[in-house]
C-alpha cells in the first residue's frame, strides 16, 4: 500500500493540474515568455560546447547535429515568440501544457545523448566543458520552467538523472564526486521548483481573491447605485432616478419628438394615514404603486416622488386626447377601493400633464408645468387629470406677478384688515368679528385674498403676512370695547410652526389683550400638512386661554375624526351646505346633524354664507342661530357691532 502510494505521489508530480483554470493560464502566460529564453539558452551553449571539441570529436556531433539541434532551438523560439495563445480557452491552454511536457522530456533526452556521447572525445579539460555544459544548462532550462513543475522535474530526472547515473558508474573519484553533489543538488532543486511553484499558486490565488473582492465591491457599488435611485417602500424609481431620467429625455429628444411628464396625487391618502396608522398608509402607497405599474407597462419610467406623490415619463402617447385617456384610466383605477390587511378604504388621484416640448423645453419647466397642472386638477376637479394649456401658463404668470407684487410691497402700508359680524339672530346681537385681509397692491390694484393667499403659501411668504396683519389686528383691538371678540385666520403653514404660535400668544401678552377675546381660525389642509405639528399648537393657543374654529368644516375627508381628536371651540360649516339648503332635503338632513352634534359637544357652531332671507329662516328651523354672510353685513374696515334690526332676525 505504501508502495502504490509513492508510485502514486510520483505520478502527480508530472500531473498537469487542471483544477484551478486560472492557474492554467498564468502558467501558459509566464511560459510563452521563458520558453524563447530557453531555446536560445540551449543553442548557445551547445554551440560553445561544439567549438571547444571542434577537430577532436567527429564533425556529425560538433557541426552536423548541432545545425540540426540549433534549427529546433530557432524554429521553437520564433514559434513561441509569435504565437498568440487564446488563455481564454482553457482547452487551448491545456494542449499547450501538454505540448511543452512532450517536449520538455524529447529535448532533454536529445541533447543529454548529445553531450553524454562528446564526452568519450578530447581530453580532461574538454570533458569538464561536458559536465559543465550539462550541469549550467539544466540549472537553466529548470529556471526557465520553473512555473511549470511536470516539464521542469522531466528535465532534472531525464538530465540530472542521466548525468549521476553517468558519472556515478564512471570508476574516476572525481566524477563520482561531481556525481555524488549533482544528486544532492538536484534535491535541492527540487525543494527549490516546489517552493516556487507553490508560491507562484499562492500569489494567482490571492489575485484571484483581490479580484474577486474587487468584483464584489463593483457589484456593491452597482447594487447600492441601483438602491439609491430606487423607493424603499414600493419599489419603483425615486425621485432622484425621475430627475436623472427626465434630463437624459430632455438632451436626447428632438424637438419634433415629443412625451409627457405625469404628476399623480392621492386625494385623502393623509387621512388615512392619520386614522388607520403608517402600516396602512404605506401598504396603500404599494398598492397604488402596482396599480400604476400595470397600467403604464415596465417600459415607462415610474416614480414615487415622496409622500403620496408619484410621478412618470410617457413616451407612448402621442397626442392630448389620448394622454387624457390615460389620465382617466389612471385616475379610475386608484379610485377603485384598496383592500388592505385589515380594512378597506377608497381614495380618489389627481393628475397632471406637461408635454415636451409644446410647454416647456427643460426638465425643470416640465416638472412644474405638471405640477401646476396638477395643482389645478386638486383644485378645480379632484379626481380628473389635467393636461397643462396655454391658459395655465396665463395663470402661472400671474401668480408670478403676485409672488414678485408681494415681495416688493409694503405690507405694512398695503395690507389691511375689514371686518365681518357673526350673529345670534335670536338675541340679534353680534357675537364675533371675522378679520378679513385685503391686499390694495401698488403694482398690481385690489387682490382677492383667493388669489395672493395661496400664492403666498407656496412661496413661504404667508408667515410675513400673518405676522403683520395679526398687528394690525391687535392694534384696532386696543380701540374695542373688551367686550368684542374677534376671529383671525391661520394658514396652514402658520399653525404647524410653534414659533409662530409662540409670538402670537407673546404679542396678546405685549398689548394686554384678553387672549379669550381671540378665535383662531384654521382649516383641515393644516392637519393634512402635519397632524401632529397641528394638535401641538392648538393645545399651545387653548392653554394659554385663546379659542379655536375648525374653518370650512364638512368640505374635507375626515373632518369628524379631527372633531373628536381635537379640542375645537367653534365648527364653521361652510357655505358649500348652505347654499343647497333651499329645496334640498339631503342639505337640511346634514346641516341639522352638525349643529346637533355641536350642541352635544358644547362647541358653538357658525353657518357661513347666508346671503337670503330663505336660508336664513331653514337654519332658524333647523336649531342654528350663529349665522355670518353677506345678507346681515358685508366686510368693512370698522367692525360693525349694532344688533340685528328686527327685519334680520329670525
Amino acid at each position: 500500500m505504501a508502495v502504490g502510494k509513492f508510485w502514486q505521489h510520483v505520478a502527480d508530480i508530472f500531473k498537469i493540474q487542471t483544477e484551478k483554470p486560472e492557474l492554467i493560464r498564468a502558467q501558459v502566460q509566464a511560459l510563452s515568455r521563458q520558453i524563447p529564453v530557453l531555446y536560445m539558452l540551449l543553442l548557445a551553449n551547445a554551440v560553445a560546447l561544439a567549438y571547444t571539441h571542434y577537430g577532436d570529436a567527429p564533425d556529425w556531433l560538433t557541426v552536423y547535429a548541432v545545425i540540426v539541434l540549433g534549427t529546433v532551438c530557432i524554429a521553437r523560439a520564433i514559434a513561441w515568440s509569435r504565437a498568440r495563445v487564446d488563455i481564454d480557452d482553457i482547452s487551448v491552454c491545456l494542449g499547450h501544457l501538454r505540448r511543452i511536457r512532450v517536449l520538455a522530456a524529447t529535448v532533454s533526452v536529445l541533447f543529454t545523448a548529445w553531450a553524454i556521447t562528446m564526452f568519450d572525445y578530447g581530453d580532461a579539460y574538454q570533458q569538464g566543458h561536458v559536465a559543465y555544459f550539462i550541469s549550467i544548462t539544466v540549472v537553466g532550462c529548470i529556471f526557465c520552467l520553473v512555473n511549470f513543475p511536470p516539464a521542469a522535474m522531466l528535465v532534472v530526472v531525464i538530465v540530472l538523472g542521466t548525468f549521476v547515473m553517468f558519472f556515478g558508474l564512471s570508476g574516476n573519484e572525481v566524477y563520482v564526486a561531481i556525481a555524488v553533489n549533482m544528486a544532492l543538488v538536484s534535491v535541492m532543486i527540487i525543494q527549490i521548483i516546489r517552493s516556487f511553484y507553490a508560491n507562484f499558486a499562492g500569489l494567482i490565488d490571492t489575485q484571484l481573491d483581490l479580484e474577486e473582492q474587487h468584483q464584489t465591491t463593483i457589484e456593491l457599488s452597482r447594487q447600492n447605485e441601483a438602491l439609491a435611485l430606487i423607493d424603499p417602500l414600493t419599489g419603483l424609481s425615486n425621485r432622484r432616478a425621475f430627475f436623472t431620467h427626465l434630463d437624459e429625455m430632455v438632451k436626447r429628444s428632438e424637438p419634433e419628438k415629443t412625451f409627457a411628464v405625469a404628476m399623480i396625487d392621492l386625494d385623502g391618502f393623509k387621512p388615512v394615514n392619520d386614522v388607520h396608522g403608517h402600516p396602512a398608509g404605506d401598504e396603500l402607497l404599494m398598492q397604488a404603486g402596482e396599480r400604476l405599474r400595470r397600467i403604464l407597462g415596465e417600459d415607462t419610467l415610474l416614480a414615487r416622488l415622496g409622500g403620496d406623490e408619484f410621478g412618470a415619463v410617457l413616451t407612448k402617447q402621442g397626442d392630448a386626447i389620448e394622454l387624457i385617456e390615460l389620465g382617466h384610466h389612471l385616475c379610475k383605477a386608484l379610485n377603485q377601493p384598496f383592500t388592505l390587511s385589515t380594512i378597506t378604504v377608497q381614495v380618489s388621484a389627481s393628475l397632471g400633464f406637461a408635454t415636451y416640448p409644446n410647454v416647456a423645453r427643460s426638465s425643470n419647466g416640465l416638472f412644474e408645468r405638471a405640477d401646476f397642472a396638477l395643482y389645478h386638477a386638486k383644485k378645480n376637479c379632484p379626481g380628473e387629470p389635467v393636461l397643462f394649456a396655454a391658459h395655465h401658463e396665463t395663470l402661472i404668470r400671474h401668480d408670478s406677478q403676485i409672488e414678485q407684487a408681494l415681495r416688493k410691497a409694503d405690507l405694512s402700508k398695503e395690507l389691511t384688515l375689514h371686518y365681518q359680524p357673526v350673529f345670534d339672530v335670536k338675541s340679534g346681537n353680534v357675537v364675533s368679528v371675522e378679520a378679513l385681509a385685503r391686499w390694495d397692491s401698488v403694482l398690481m390694484g385690489r387682490v382677492s385674498p383667493g388669489t395672493f393667499f395661496p400664492v403666498a403659501e407656496k412661496t413661504g411668504q404667508v408667515n410675513l403676512l400673518t405676522r403683520v396683519l395679526f398687528e394690525k389686528l391687535l392694534a384696532d383691538m386696543m380701540h374695542w370695547p373688551n367686550s368684542v371678540a374677534v376671529s383671525f385666520n391661520l394658514s396652514a403653514r402658520d399653525i404647524v410652526l410653534s414659533d409662530t404660535v409662540e409670538w402670537l400668544i407673546e404679542q396678546i401678552r405685549n398689548r394686554k389683550l384678553d387672549p379669550a377675546r381671540l378665535t383662531f381660525e384654521v382649516t383641515e389642509t393644516a392637519f393634512l400638512r402635519d397632524f401632529a405639528a397641528a394638535r401641538t399648537s392648538i393645545r399651545y393657543l387653548r392653554e394659554h386661554g385663546a379659542r379655536i374654529a375648525l374653518d370650512d368644516f364638512g368640505i374635507g375627508y375626515s373632518s369628524l375624526r379631527y372633531v373628536h381628536e381635537l379640542e375645537f371651540d367653534v365648527l364653521k360649516v361652510d357655505r358649500s351646505f348652505i347654499t343647497p339648503l333651499p329645496g334640498n332635503e339631503r342639505s337640511r338632513r346634514i346641516v341639522k346633524t352638525v349643529i346637533d352634534m355641536c350642541a352635544n359637544l358644547g362647541i358653538d357652531c357658525v353657518l357661513e354664507g347666508i346671503e337670503t332671507e330663505h336660508q336664513r329662516d331653514e337654519i332658524t328651523v333647523l336649531g342654528g342661530c350663529l349665522m355670518q354672510g353677506y345678507f346681515f353685513a358685508r366686510p368693512a374696515p370698522e367692525p360693525y357691532l349694532m344688533p340685528l334690526s328686527d327685519s334680520l332676525k329670525s
